[in-house]
């Protein structure tokens, strides 16, 4: 299967699904962006590193404020209302929990483990 096939459409995917692309893609920028700092550090004066930052960042925020801020899309289901959604079930109805075996009905001897 190709790269292009597994890959599916962002507009496809489901809420939970674009949140767990956001955290990725947040801790990618925050290691990275450790990395320009430590790497402008060691290669001297200038501060270059400030601009791959900034301008990551702006991807990053703007897709933070998609999922989680006013940008977001109205018609999609919080993950919340998803999980909890329809009717609660009935604990009375559920069986009996299981009984533990007593140490005696063991298939096994003690001296078989020595």
């Amino acid at each position: 299967m190709s790269r292009k096939a597994k890959k599916v459409k962002y507009e496809q995917k489901t809420l939970r699904e674009k949140q767990i692309d956001f955290k990725r893609h947040l801790r990618t920028y925050l290691v990275m962006s450790v990395f320009f700092i430590v790497l402008d550090t060691i290669s001297g004066p200038g501060s270059w590193a400030m601009w791959p930052i900034m301008g990551w960042g702006i991807g990053v925020a703007m897709q933070a404020l998609s999922l989680y801020g006013p940008l977001r899309d109205p018609d999609e289901a919080h993950p919340t209302d998803q999980e909890f959604s329809g009717p609660l079930p009935d604990l009375r109805d559920r069986p009996e929990p299981l009984k533990l075996r007593e140490l005696d009905a063991r298939p096994y001897r003690d001296e078989d483990l020595v």
